[in-house]
């Protein structure tokens, strides 16, 4: 009967832990999204050692909000780029890989509502206002005590031009910016 009691009794404690952590997942659209174009709107997802598979929803305004995110870790930023079905990427668990080797602060930057459209020009053009985004982010990361140099950026196609107008809004300050198969549509023959 105790061990009955007990386990229950432990349960009941995990359900309830359970409940209280929301885990925020990257936004999942369809293919309708793409089709009436979506704008810009960029969420920012933690992950950490301590929580690896269930990202927190960063607040644009307040990170007192997330003890969690510690500023005199290294941050590193996760951005995709252009999602013309509105799917997730399937390099999510990127995440966990950089989390495995490092204990850092890994940032998913969610820009789907803005990336999921059919129309790349507008898309393009978005990249700009999510760059805007990130870079008040780190700016407000800055005025409590992190530090540029500590900040990495990994952006793949549209996000590695995003991670460097992010850098250049910095003048080159970030410490690391790493852009893989940087998008070449609009890109290519234009002068740095």
């Amino acid at each position: 009967m105790f061990l009955w009691r007990h386990l229950t009794l432990v349960l009941l404690i995990t359900a309830h832990t359970y409940k209280a952590q929301k885990c925020h997942e990257f936004t999942d659209l369809n293919l309708a999204h793409a089709f009436i174009g979506t704008s810009p709107r960029v969420r920012l997802l933690l992950y950490t050692r301590h929580n690896d598979t269930c990202g927190d929803l960063l607040s644009h305004s307040d990170l007192a909000q997330h003890p969690q995110f510690n500023m005199s870790k290294p941050t590193t930023f996760i951005i995709h780029g252009y999602r013309p079905t509105g799917s997730p990427p399937l390099w999510l668990n990127i995440t966990k890989m950089l989390l495995d080797r490092e204990d850092i602060n890994a940032i998913m930057v969610d820009w789907n509502y803005g990336a999921a459209n059919l129309d790349y020009v507008k898309t393009v053009r978005n990249t700009y206002k999510v760059s805007d985004n990130i870079t008040a982010f780190v700016q407000m990361m800055q005025d409590h005590g992190a530090s540029l140099s500590s900040i990495h950026m990994i952006g793949v196609s549209l996000g590695a031009h995003i991670a460097g107008f992010v850098g250049a809004n910095f003048n080159g300050s970030l410490g690391r910016i790493t852009g893989l198969d940087a998008a070449g549509p609009l890109f290519n023959d234009k002068p740095p």
